[in-house]
């Protein structure tokens, strides 16, 4: 039965594979149509015009899959085939629904905003207030970190700076070919194994077909590019997974320790770590902090010696460790679970270290 359960996600995962094979070519004949174009310049590693609205295609799978699914729920031969442990949560999406719209409504408009950013270049104010805006219906309907806060308020607050920090840390981290995407796809797998023990099966619905069209994304993306997905992709990224990251359960009664409810900063640690450290080298540095340069994290281990495709799958490897010792902390007493926090923190550190030690001896 629960290879079954699994069967019915993977499912899903194929189907929005499948559309995104077919809607991310089309989005870039539409791209290249009308002007959604990155052209070369200094800090680029393109030589020739590319599309950059790889993310309408990514939406636009995304959206028909669980659209398309929706709907086949209706359809009786169909529904005899889902996994019986989903039977007495069907009629549960109506009252989740609020919820859902919420966080479609949101996405879209993100997807809509990086859209107009690849084309027009918006200024940083505008995307920042339209980043609140998209976070807003999320509080209204309740999707809030809690956490163990004591007041609903801040609550609501610390949600809305969740969703523009993430928003924004997946539109630094696109940067090099299936790095962005690819994060992306690995935090989700580890959102959908937390939410599969918490029974979560809406939200692994979610995380399934999201990552199923990002593999269908990669396929034009990496190692070699023929479109990327421009802000329109990043933006909706960093909103839909920030919202599912808030909607996801991380503590119950039963788990030995409070711990499991810093589980979405270990799974997102490899965004949050380039936002972080590329702010603080812009800082140091007397930089503007959203003026783009090649100091990110991906940059940074290509100065090492990486070359771009070793340097992502290295990220890849070190989103994979860490996301999944998040996923463990719910099984682990207070000693494991503090274990687990020092070997994900000792991760980075290592990073670090060979990045001074490098720079030193570039340096003398």
């Amino acid at each position: 039965m629960t290879d079954m359960l699994d069967l019915f996600y993977i499912t899903i995962a194929g189907e929005a594979c499948i559309l995104a094979l077919v809607m991310v070519p089309l989005a870039r004949r539409f791209g290249l149509r009308w002007g959604f174009v990155d052209q070369p310049g200094e800090r680029k590693i393109h030589l020739h015009p590319m599309a950059r609205c790889g993310g309408l295609g990514i939406f636009l799978a995304f959206a028909l899959c669980l659209a398309l699914d929706l709907v086949a729920l209706r359809v009786s031969p169909i529904r005899s085939l889902i996994p019986s442990q989903l039977t007495p949560y069907l009629p549960n999406i109506s009252y989740i629904s609020d919820k859902l719209w919420a966080l479609f409504a949101g996405a879209t408009l993100m997807m809509l905003t990086g859209l107009a950013d690849d084309r027009f270049n918006l200024r940083p104010g505008l995307k920042l207030t339209l980043q609140i805006l998209a976070a807003i219906p999320l509080v209204a309907t309740g999707v809030v970190v809690k956490a163990f806060l004591p007041y609903p308020w801040l609550g609501a607050l610390l949600t809305i700076f969740w969703v523009v920090l993430l928003t924004n840390a997946f539109n630094f981290l696109d940067n090099m070919n299936g790095l962005s995407a690819g994060v992306a796809a690995i935090a989700l797998l580890n959102f959908y194994l937390i939410s599969r023990v918490s029974e979560q099966y809406f939200i692994m619905a979610i995380c399934a077909a999201l990552f199923g069209a990002l593999l269908g994304f990669l396929r034009y993306n990496f190692p070699r590019a023929h479109l990327f997905m421009g802000d329109s992709g990043s933006l909706f990224l960093g909103y839909l997974i920030a919202g599912v990251s808030t909607m996801v359960t991380y503590y119950h009664a039963g788990v030995p320790t409070q711990l499991p409810v810093i589980s979405p900063i270990l799974v997102l640690g490899v965004p949050l770590f380039d936002t972080l450290s590329v702010l603080y080298i812009r800082w140091r540095n007397g930089a503007p902090l959203m003026h783009g340069d090649r100091n990110h994290f991906s940059h940074r281990l290509v100065a090492l010696g990486f070359t771009p495709t070793q340097a992502v799958l290295l990220i890849y490897l070190l989103a994979l460790s860490v996301g999944l010792a998040a996923v463990n902390l719910r099984w682990l007493p207070w000693t494991g679970a503090i274990f687990t926090l020092v070997q994900c923190v000792a991760f980075f550190l290592i990073i670090y270290l060979l990045e001074r030690t490098a720079q030193k001896k570039i340096s003398g």
